[in-house]
């Protein structure tokens, strides 16, 4: 008989087993009996109420089993060992509603597990145990981590300290030591950072496993981007592509890139930027190349574009944007002549200004006193070292005026700076894009010849070179500590042949006289080195306007 309750009960044994491999949390004690007793003393009942107290909200089964030590028959022993289990079980229930978690089992002196027999009156208590190890969700705003339980074991989830945060601006990224740049020192973009760290104590924790984290997005994603793991150096985070690609999922409330990942720290999915001239400061954000397609911009067939502020134009249709690479659209001095001015009343610094082309905005329209965005392409300007943007200003009388209104390049402002020159202007419309040197003297202008002016007195006498078209005006000359009136100096040139003079005289009431003529198809007085212009080759007219002009051209 006693051998057929061993064998049933060792069946029933090796299915708590099984179930015990997947119950991986246990802990047990042990109370003592005098020799032949089965009462629990009140030091036995203490430990039994101080366990089932530790464990009262996690306990799965309880398994009690009773001992004896060696003495006596087995028989006796047998029985021994049931009152002893049953005295503990007894004392179990009164402590809650523990009788259908709980198995009893004796096994007389079968087991000795200590060497001494004291000890081996006894009675042993498994717990089995729920894992409170648990899965836990840390969230703030759209930024998730999954820390799935014993990531960070032996230290429980629940006992963990988590810190998430997430960064969205500049401020945030400097205040955090958090740098631009990846290890190589290369400058990123970014679309997402996380800073995740578990501790314990103070101290940080180490995962066994992957925790799933989700970076929320900052800005809208246009794909590029790769997870990148941030490394102290010095004090400042740089960050170390993974390689990983960052692939977006879109959750109910929130986008996000989601990732399994090992370390902690900060992570961040981020792309290089295109050129070493986007030097933009802002992590998150930089102007990209002009929508060639947006309602406020227009562009030239060069790809020169203009973004108009709002306002600059009542209406864009017919605005048009015109490279004007040879520079037509300068006055020659057959137009200077027409308008009757010098080169310094329309371009008085143009020694200064090495211009490569012009750029001008046409239309109907006056432009509003508004700032235009101008886009020149770099491969447009490669010769130029510094190219800067010379604004005119429209004349009322119609022709263009550029005096020193200099336009800068507008750095770092984004990937547009690798395919573009940015400029912001003033919305005139009249543009010259080359090099100006501010300290560059204008040429003196060194009296070579004369010229006499016969009978006219008063007159006002512009010369125009037609090899460099600057016109000035011809001052009178002095002679014998004397101003002749009718006597004007003409200044050095490398050819006489290239210089027009053109005279007007208004000293006549009811009309004017003007002359154009080439210097050197005047009468040259080599003794004086004196050019004469005679008073009978001069025409009338009502107004300096109906002028015309063909030495000039």
């Amino acid at each position: 008989m006693k051998k057929l309750f061993i064998g049933c009960f060792l069946l029933l044994f090796c299915a708590t087993i099984s179930f015990s491999q997947e119950e991986e949390i246990k802990d047990s004690m042990e109370v003592f009996f005098k020799l032949d007793r089965a009462i629990l003393v009140q030091e036995s009942t203490d430990s039994i109420t101080a366990y089932f107290e530790k464990y009262k909200e996690r306990i799965l089964k309880i398994r009690v089993t009773g001992h004896t030590c060696d003495l006596g028959s087995d028989n006796y022993n047998m029985g021994l060992s049931e009152k002893r289990a049953n005295a503990a079980f007894e004392f179990v229930k009164t402590l809650g509603e523990y009788e259908e978690k709980s198995e009893l089992f004796f096994y007389g002196e079968k087991e000795q597990k200590y060497d001494k027999r004291d000890p081996n009156r006894r009675v042993h208590v498994l717990f089995y145990l729920e894992d409170d190890d648990q899965d836990t969700v840390i969230t703030k705003d759209c930024a998730e981590v999954f820390v799935e339980r014993r990531t960070y074991k032996p230290t429980k989830t629940k006992n963990s300290s988590f810190e998430l945060d997430h960064f969205s601006t500049a401020e945030a990224m400097s205040s955090n030591n958090l740098s631009i740049n990846d290890s190589e020192g290369r400058k990123l973009y970014f679309n997402s950072v996380v800073f995740f760290k578990a501790s314990f104590e103070g101290s940080d924790l180490t995962a066994k496993k992957s925790v799933k984290i989700k970076l929320p997005l900052v800005n809208e994603d246009k794909g590029g981007y790769t997870f990148y793991e941030g490394q102290d150096q010095g004090g400042t985070i740089v960050w170390k592509n993974t390689g990983k690609s960052c692939t977006l999922s879109d959750g109910a409330d929130c986008k996000t890139y989601d990732f399994d990942w090992m370390n902690s720290g900060y992570c961040a999915c981020a792309k290089q930027r295109k050129c070493e001239e986007d030097c933009n400061p802002d992590p998150f954000s930089g102007e990209e190349n002009p929508d060639l397609t947006a309602s406020d911009v227009r562009y030239s067939a060069e790809k020169t574009t203009c973004k108009f502020a709002e306002g600059t134009y009542a209406d864009l249709n017919g605005v048009t944007v015109v490279d004007d690479n040879n520079k037509d659209e300068d006055l020659d001095v057959c137009e200077q002549f027409g308008y009757g001015i010098t080169t310094d009343d329309w371009f008085p610094n143009r020694h200064k200004m090495n211009d490569k082309k012009n750029i001008f905005v046409k239309s109907d329209a006056t432009p509003a006193d508004k700032t235009t965005r101008l886009y020149v392409l770099r491969s447009s300007v490669e010769d130029l070292k510094d190219p800067v943007v010379l604004v005119g200003k429209g004349h009322t009388s119609g022709y263009p005026v550029y005096k020193d209104e200099i336009a800068k390049p507008v750095d770092c402002l984004g990937p547009v700076n690798c395919e573009y020159i940015v400029y912001d202007v003033h919305s005139s419309g009249l543009y010259k894009l080359g090099e100006w040197d501010n300290d560059k003297e204008k040429p003196k202008a060194e009296q070579k010849w004369l010229l006499k002016v016969r009978l006219l007195k008063e007159s006002r006498v512009l010369i125009g070179n037609k090899s460099t078209n600057e016109v000035y005006n011809a001052p009178n000359a002095e002679r014998n500590g004397k101003t002749r009136v009718k006597e004007y100096s003409i200044f050095n040139c490398d050819n006489v042949g290239d210089l027009v003079v053109y005279v007007q005289n208004s000293t006549k009431k009811k009309f004017k006289l003007y002359q154009e003529a080439k210097i050197s198809e005047l009468k040259f007085k080599k003794k004086r080195n004196m050019y004469v212009m005679r008073r009978v080759k001069f025409k009338k007219v009502q107004d300096f306007k109906e002028a015309e002009f063909t030495k000039c051209k």
